[in-house]
């Protein structure tokens, strides 16, 4: 009786909290990817939020496959590990057409954070375009 009390009760229970971790930590590690080639995979996190101005939040990750590139952005936070990730917290206006800066967070291929701004409102509001990685997706996601 105490077998099929566990069997009929806690083993379900253990299955379904497993099955909504899996969930969850699938979806805090999805990215859309917008553009690959040989230099950089840019893709962005689709949780995107909007604040009560019509402004969207969007988290943009590039994989730099170059040493060169990876060596830039080292050299850039002043550090001697190569940067292979970077994360940006992009703002853009309610219709992607204007962007700004809000936070860059640099990480090794280890997956070690090495340089963080913080979240930051004081960059000023640039044009979308498609020269950087924050402005692809800005036009990815303004169509």
């Amino acid at each position: 009786m105490k077998n099929s009390w566990f069997k009929f009760t806690i083993l379900p229970l253990l299955m379904l909290c497993n099955m909504a971790y899996s969930q969850v930590k699938t979806n805090a590690t999805e990215w859309i990817t917008v553009s690959e080639d040989e230099t950089v995979t840019i893709s962005y996190n689709p949780n995107i939020t909007t604040n009560k101005d019509g402004n969207h939040f969007v988290w943009v990750k590039a994989v730099y496959h170059t040493p060169e590139w990876q060596n830039y952005f080292s050299r850039m936070i002043g550090r001697k590990t190569p940067v292979v990730t970077t994360r940006t917290k992009a703002e853009y206006d309610e219709i992607y057409s204007l962007v700004r800066v809000r936070q860059v967070i640099c990480y090794s291929k280890a997956g070690k954070k090495l340089y963080d701004t913080g979240d930051d409102r004081s960059a000023g509001w640039g044009y979308v375009n498609a020269s950087d990685p924050v402005g692809i997706v800005g036009e990815y996601l303004g169509r």
